[in-house]
């Protein structure tokens, strides 16, 4: 016996019969909430039951006739879809809110790591790492620069005790802005493909979300044409060339940094931006309205592509 759910209950169907059945209440909004709330339950006991509905509803007298049953599913799942939407929409603000702080600690994190390599800087001029996280920690690790690794002397500065302290402060400080970001980045990678999952694999979770962000919203980025996606974020420099203080007229905006293209010949990019583009029409909006994953084919259709620009 298994446990099958279709729009007017829950049944327990052995071989085609219905042996045990809970009738929901004749209500679209209590039955579309039945149907989402229901996460365990049978698919071949599922499909013989939506098969059958018609039959089994007017068997247990659930409905007079059949227009009264296409009234009820029309209703179900048009609230259904709108509670998809709107779960959506309030999924795609905390994205565009957790990028925009993702970005707000890449400024702030740049500007304290430079500041950090010239005020250590004047103390131990000869330690030179490429990385500014690498650097933090070496700080926070050795404190003192007698402590490093290989130190024989240094051109530096002399420092007290207390000047050498609030340097230290201030790295771990900045260290503590590199955890937060990173964990603001595993959030995004966990949280852009459940919403976004055909963008997300194209664009990958980071800048898929900063194009959403941007737009505002998903309903707004699924709204808009392949050539508005194509410059999306080249607003000023779109800008700048309408005011003739520029020259040439942008032809990408944030895409520009997707690996096919700023790896790209320089009379590639423009192609590969439109076809970028026009895959990514696709997949924010089967990420709005239809809400499937069809990103194997968009990736499949975008490569074969790729390789013939």
């Amino acid at each position: 016996m298994a446990e099958g759910i279709c729009v007017i209950g829950i049944f327990d169907v052995e071989k085609g019969k219905i042996k045990k059945k809970k009738l929901f209440p004749k209500d679209a909004e209590k039955i579309a909430k039945e149907l989402t709330n229901i996460e365990k339950y049978d698919k071949k006991a599922s499909e013989y039951l939506n098969k059958n509905i018609r039959k089994i509803a007017k068997d247990f007298k659930y409905v007079k006739n059949d227009a009264e049953l296409n009234s009820l599913i029309s209703k179900v799942y048009t609230i259904m879809t709108k509670n998809k939407i709107s779960k959506t929409q309030r999924r795609d603000r905390l994205i565009s809110q957790s990028v925009s702080a993702y970005s707000d600690l890449d400024k702030i994190i740049n500007s304290m790591s430079e500041r950090i390599r010239e005020w250590y800087g004047l103390y131990y001029p000869e330690l030179k790492v490429s990385g500014h996280e690498k650097y933090i920690d070496l700080i926070l690790q050795y404190k003192s620069r007698e402590k490093f690794r290989n130190y024989t002397q240094s051109m530096g500065i002399n420092l007290t005790k207390k000047d050498l302290d609030v340097i230290i402060e201030y790295a771990k400080e900045l260290k503590h802005l590199f955890d937060i970001r990173k964990r603001i980045q595993k959030y995004l990678e966990e949280i852009v493909p459940e919403v976004m999952p055909n963008t997300s694999a194209l664009l990958g979770p980071i800048l898929a979300a900063r194009l959403l962000a941007h737009a505002g919203t998903l309903e707004k980025l699924a709204k808009m044409p392949s050539s508005k996606l194509q410059l999306l974020g080249s607003e000023k420099s779109l800008f700048k060339f309408m005011k003739g203080k520029q020259k040439k007229v942008p032809k990408y905006g944030l895409i520009a940094i997707h690996p096919d293209i700023s790896t790209a010949k320089k009379e590639k990019k423009g192609k590969i931006a439109r076809l970028l583009a026009a895959k990514l029409t696709l997949a924010v909006r089967a990420d709005y309205y239809s809400k499937k994953d069809i990103s194997k084919k968009i990736l499949k259709e975008y490569k074969e592509k790729l390789k013939e620009i």
